[in-house]
């Protein structure tokens, strides 16, 4: 049935959302920190944006255009440039929340 469906990626979703989130002590593979103040965001390492020039206006950008994905690796990669970006902070964790990704919406805005 539809709610079976629903249901079911919903539980899937967590879960994937899960495995990006780990206690302090823990490390992840493919996750990465910048300093213990950004504790419970975790980057994407693999992202092929972490040298880009203008980052967070490419951010804004793909954000415009609904593509949440990308607006976030983008978004990711300007505050590992910048650590201290509270506009970025900010963009990301509406990014986030766009993206039903709650935990790193609030992580993010928290920041």
């Amino acid at each position: 049935s539809d709610t079976e469906f629903w249901d079911k990626m919903q539980a899937e979703w967590e879960e994937m959302a899960r495995r990006n989130w780990i206690s302090e002590n823990q490390e992840a593979p493919g996750q990465v920190t910048i300093s213990t103040i950004e504790k419970g965001y975790y980057f994407h390492t693999e992202n092929p944006f972490k040298d880009w020039p203008g980052a967070f206006e490419e951010g804004l950008k793909k954000m415009k255009e609904g593509d949440l994905p990308v607006t976030i690796l983008y978004l990711e990669a300007a505050i590992l440039q910048e650590p201290n970006d509270a506009e970025a902070w900010q963009f990301l964790g509406i990014a986030q929340a766009e993206n039903e990704n709650e935990q790193a919406a609030i992580v993010a805005l928290q920041r």
